[in-house]
């Protein structure tokens, strides 16, 4: 056997065992997750979670005490998606609440719900397409589930009129949902947006993971762009947050941990200088990891959510 023969064969077999990887990771990115709904307790274990899983409990058993409603509605594609609502007495509005890749809505807002529903608001703890209690065989990174924001904030204008003003929350790539979905009007009176660290695109976030994983993004990175059109539908690099953030009107706060490995600062970064409203806030949380910069500066992230509830629901 020549030596080029040998090398051919090698490179065959590095080639082969990239494309088993490439396709392993895609599938663990983009399929549906039911964990966090059916393993619970187990989820709150792991490293996003485990620090703050006392309070999330406290929050899961106390969203138990009350009186909540189970809602349906139906996706632009036909998917039935799913939502817990929870009204407010004299409530200044809603807000609707959508969690992050493979989360839930009480795992991931857990240690501020009954922050919220104090300052009074009625929350609206949406299970995004293909987690939890909503169908869907494939996450997409906030491509669709952009469109899923739309529908209910339509549901919200269908149910309450106009005389309820709506507040839209994210988290991950709830946070980059909710950005995407501002690059279209709404059917209803959304009066602002807080992104908790959200990220740009599909494209760019698996480019974090690979340099994150030390893959070689070079091939990575149009490997699982080809992979997750394939398998799931949607271009990676199909819309951006920056793209809807140019035309953004509505007065948005956007916060991140500096400590976040998953989902780089940076991306926060650029999502705000994009911003075109007037009325922006950048709260950058040092220290505070992957979604927890809320529990890590509990005092001012409370300070500054109420200041933008102060400014948008006054009117």
């Amino acid at each position: 056997m020549s030596a080029l023969t040998v090398v051919l064969i090698v490179l065959g077999a590095l080639l082969l065992l990239f494309l088993i990887a490439a396709v392993i990771l895609t599938q663990i990115a983009v399929r549906r997750n039911d964990a966090t709904e059916k393993h619970f307790e187990t989820v709150l274990n792991s490293p996003f979670y485990r620090d703050f899983k006392k309070r999330i409990l406290d929050a899961r058993d106390w969203l138990n005490t009350q009186k909540t409603e189970e809602v349906r509605v139906t996706s632009y594609d036909g998917l039935k998606l799913a939502a817990t609502y929870l009204p407010c007495e004299n409530a200044r509005g809603t807000l609707l609440l959508f969690h992050g890749w493979r989360g839930g809505p009480v795992a991931d807002f857990g240690y501020s719900l009954k922050l919220y529903h104090s300052l009074g608001l009625n929350l609206l703890l949406v299970h995004e397409r293909a987690q939890g209690k909503s169908e869907g065989k494939h996450m997409t990174f906030g491509v669709r589930e952009r469109r899923d924001v739309h529908t209910w904030v339509r549901w919200h204008t269908e149910r309450f009129g106009r005389d309820v003003p709506m507040l839209l929350a994210g988290i991950s790539m709830g946070a980059t949902a909710v950005l995407m979905a501002c690059g279209e009007p709404f059917e209803g009176d959304v009066r602002g947006v807080f992104a908790d660290c959200g990220f740009t695109d599909p494209k760019d976030i698996f480019t974090a993971v690979a340099r994150r994983l030390r893959l070689p993004t070079v091939l990575f990175v149009p490997a699982v762009g080809l992979l997750v059109r394939c398998f799931a539908g949607f271009r990676s690099a199909e819309y951006s947050t920056l793209t809807a953030m140019r035309s953004m009107t509505l007065p948005v706060l956007f916060a991140h941990g500096e400590a976040d490995a998953l989902v780089p600062c940076e991306m926060t970064k650029q999502n705000y200088a994009a911003c075109a409203s007037a009325d922006k806030t950048l709260l950058l949380v040092p220290g505070a990891r992957h979604g927890q910069s809320f529990p890590t500066a509990p005092e001012r992230y409370t300070k500054a959510i109420t200041a933008l509830l102060d400014r948008t629901l006054c009117k």
